[in-house]
């Protein structure tokens, strides 16, 4: 190569570099053996704490059955890419399409896509897709909508002829049938709803939905998949797109990330969906298999025609929900549902009687987050539950100004009741 470019060595090759921006000699010592670097890894990782999480927010701390990784760690699933020969790849398409089977019966809607990039992008993704379908220019979301969702709508409609409202919450933490009248319109496209909302309170999406309706716009729901096995589904209430984060089915908190975004709508939408469809078929033999269907809205195959720039999709995160949902099944999820609420008011209860917390929203209905008011120093708090091995609660003070000295507890199937007490205590005596 340097023969190539008329170059006689590597110090040559950087000569152009200045000296003062150059770096010193790289101190590396020699190479190891296998044993001695799995030592050293195994030094290194034994330096991490693994905390006990009371933290949700959007990302929650449940436990994943050895199952999901047996399956999702076979070497044939190793990519989050379809080929663009896919339909070679029968078994990557067969895993997305009962991914999309599996998103369907539980939210009881018609049609899902393959999973899209996480929660937030599946929102502005069904917010785009009601622009679309409507041919109107103003979307009302709700204010208990996880703030990064609000934050991800709005960048992606900053440059288009979009307009968003913001309805508040009510006093009681959830949407009020009128606060929704007072906005509505003849120019609306959809009314974006969340539930359990950011701060776990359980909405009545079938008021919501109902209200909506007569002024014909359309109904986008974003919600816990987990929740489902336990509240009504979107297809119950009639709403007309169901979107969200797939974290909870699954995937490890990892940091925040990677995750993937659902999306299920009403039939008679699937034409102007984003992202993928995998459809079920049959050969020339009539042998079953697995296409990627309605294709005109992919950059690849007419880029002028494209919905959005949702070009892939996060199939091996997907998986891991296929697979999660499969081994818990129908009766397995209610149960895991109800244990999420018991194990939450448990812990709610225990607080509650505690000097200097006072629960935000009393009379709410929950899921696995509630809030609680405090006097205490939260600052406080905090380092207390770190120096116990704990991830205390989220405090709420960016939310609004009347969530100064609020926190947002998460309490899911992982706590036991042991650590619940150990919370409650520190927060008694702290």
């Amino acid at each position: 190569m340097l023969e190539t470019i008329g170059v006689n060595s590597i110090d040559q090759l950087f000569d152009s570099v200045p000296e003062n921006i150059k770096t010193s000699q790289l101190n590396i010592s020699g190479g190891k053996t296998e044993q001695d670097i799995l030592k050293d890894f195994s030094e290194l990782a034994n330096k991490n704490k693994k905390l006990i999480s009371f933290r949700g927010a959007g990302n929650y701390d449940h436990f994943v059955p050895s199952l999901v990784s047996e399956i999702t760690e076979r070497s044939e699933f190793w990519t989050a890419y379809t080929p663009y020969q896919s339909e070679a790849s029968q078994g990557t398409l067969q895993a997305i399409f009962e991914y999309q089977s599996l998103i369907c019966a539980l939210t009881g809607l018609d049609v899902s896509n393959a999973s899209l990039y996480d929660g937030a992008v599946a929102v502005a993704e069904a917010a785009l897709l009601a622009l679309r379908l409507s041919g109107k220019t103003e979307i009302i979301v709700s204010e208990g909508l996880n703030p990064q969702y609000i934050q991800t709508l709005k960048t992606y409609l900053t440059n288009s002829n979009a307009k968003i409202k913001i309805v508040p919450l009510s006093q009681n933490g959830n949407l009020e049938k009128a606060d929704i009248d007072n906005l509505l319109s003849d120019n609306i496209a959809a009314v974006i709803a969340q539930s359990p909302n950011y701060l776990g309170i359980v909405e009545d999406m079938s008021c919501l939905s109902n209200c909506v309706k007569i002024k014909k716009a359309l109904f986008i729901s974003v919600v816990n998949l987990l929740s489902l096995g336990v509240f009504q589904t979107p297809g119950e209430y009639n709403c007309d797109i169901a979107v969200g984060e797939g974290q909870p089915l699954g995937l490890e908190t990892n940091f925040g990330g990677a995750t993937f975004g659902f999306m299920a709508v009403h039939k008679g939408f699937e034409w102007k969906l984003p992202g993928r469809i995998v459809g079920q078929t049959v050969d020339i033999n009539g042998k079953r298999g697995f296409v990627l269907t309605l294709q005109s809205r992919e950059q690849h195959i007419r880029r002028e025609k494209a919905y959005s720039n949702t070009c892939t999709n996060a199939s091996l995160n997907a998986l891991s929900a296929c697979v999660y949902l499969a081994g818990w099944g129908s009766d397995g999820l209610k149960k895991l549902g109800s244990v999420n609420i018991s194990k939450a008011r448990y812990a709610f209860n225990k607080i509650k009687t505690i000097d200097g917390l006072e629960a935000k929203f009393k009379n709410a209905i929950f899921f696995n987050e509630f809030v609680f008011d405090t006097g205490k120093n939260i600052k406080k708090l905090q380092q207390a539950f770190l120096k116990n091995n704990i991830l205390g609660p989220l405090e709420l003070s960016a939310f609004g100004k009347n969530f100064k000295n609020s926190l947002l507890f998460c309490v899911t199937e992982q706590r036991t009741k042991e650590e619940i007490d150990k919370l409650v205590e520190i927060l008694r005596t702290t």
